[in-house]
């Protein structure tokens, strides 16, 4: 039990929100240098700050920890799979409601029979956008979404591994981690040079983001040695961190350099735990993930970021995303609340 207490203790609420943030702003920022010349400094290194420190890493790695720590809590698998599947659908579901909602409403012109396809794919995750609606603001319906299907893929590989490598020695789970990042950085290398279909084929796969969540996996398991030295480490870990971001050569990787996507893993699990032990209740992470997109396409529908100052449209941006994500949340158990009343009738 006191082990379970001293796990426990992590301010990883607050790197999950800001993960979050992270990955907002490195979608608002790029979108902003290209339509405005509003403040471009400013959102030239807001933009860079994002790519430091990508936000979708920080949460692979954390999923990778965490749920590794909620599997190993469940003794059966298929009620696992039940509970995460069932914290990421609904709310997806709702948000492609709400965005057709957007789309029917702005640009009913534009909508064609891609739609149909486009709703079905949104069952299960899977991001594309129709091709009737390319011309539309950012140019993609909900650009984020690709990371929804690829972290469901990694429930399902780590239920299929789990029984294996939990009986790992470091020494094992090193070669499974190098062979990893080969994975990255392959898959880096074949998305460049082939491009068209086979590189979004590669976007929607697990491979190219496995280190990063299984980095996250290691870290759980092996935790009782690796929670301390990571903690020590953090500081100067950081700082070495920063300096690479300085190196003036440019080192390979999927989605961001082979550097970054190892060193900020493990940066990552030993900052939650050199934080305050922090709990936010209303945890709305996944609605700001989600629904951020949307935002941003209303904000370039209606070109606000020329009419309006910048820092209205941040702010408009940010409030506008939390806003609609405590909704989103709060209609989901409250519906999920009727529906188990209905069930106990």
């Amino acid at each position: 039990m006191a082990v379970r207490t001293e796990f426990e203790k992590n301010g990883f609420d607050v790197i999950r929100y800001a993960a979050a943030c992270s990955v907002m702003m490195l979608h608002y920022a790029s979108y902003s240098m290209i339509v405005s010349e509003q403040a471009a400094d400013i959102m030239d290194k807001a933009r860079h700050t994002a790519l430091l420190f990508p936000g979708v890493v920080i949460l692979f790695a954390m999923s990778g920890f965490l749920v590794t720590a909620s599997l190993e809590r469940t003794a059966d698998t298929k009620v696992f799979l039940k509970k995460r599947l069932t914290r990421i659908y609904p709310e997806l579901w709702l948000c492609t409601l709400i965005n057709l909602s957007v789309v029917g409403i702005l640009v009913p012109e534009l909508l064609d029979r891609g739609m149909l396809v486009w709703v079905v794919t949104q069952i299960f995750g899977i991001a594309n956008t129709p091709s009737c609606l390319k011309g539309f603001a950012t140019g993609s319906i909900n650009g984020a979404l690709w990371t929804i299907f690829t972290e469901v893929q990694l429930y399902l590989v780590l239920c299929l591994l789990y029984r294996f490598i939990k009986k790992w020695k470091s020494g094992h789970f090193i070669v499974f981690l190098g062979i990893c990042a080969a994975a990255n950085l392959l898959c880096a290398a074949a998305a460049e040079n082939i491009g068209g279909i086979a590189a979004k084929l590669i976007e929607r796969l697990f491979l190219p983001y496995a280190l990063w969540f299984f980095i996250g996996v290691f870290c759980y398991l092996k935790r009782d040695r690796l929670l301390p030295v990571l903690r020590k480490a953090f500081l100067p870990g950081l700082f070495i961190f920063i300096m690479i971001d300085r190196i003036p050569v440019k080192i390979p990787g999927y989605y961001t350099n082979i550097l970054i996507s190892i060193f900020l893993p493990l940066l990552v699990i030993g900052g939650g735990y050199c934080l305050p032990q922090i709990r936010i209740r209303c945890d709305l992470s996944y609605g700001m993930f989600l629904y951020h997109w949307i935002v941003l396409n209303i904000i370039i529908y209606f070109d606000f970021m020329n009419r309006l100052p910048w820092y209205v449209n941040v702010m408009f941006f940010i409030v506008a995303t939390l806003f609609t994500a405590w909704l989103s949340q709060l209609f989901v158990k409250r519906a999920g609340y009727v529906l188990r009343l209905i069930r106990r009738r």
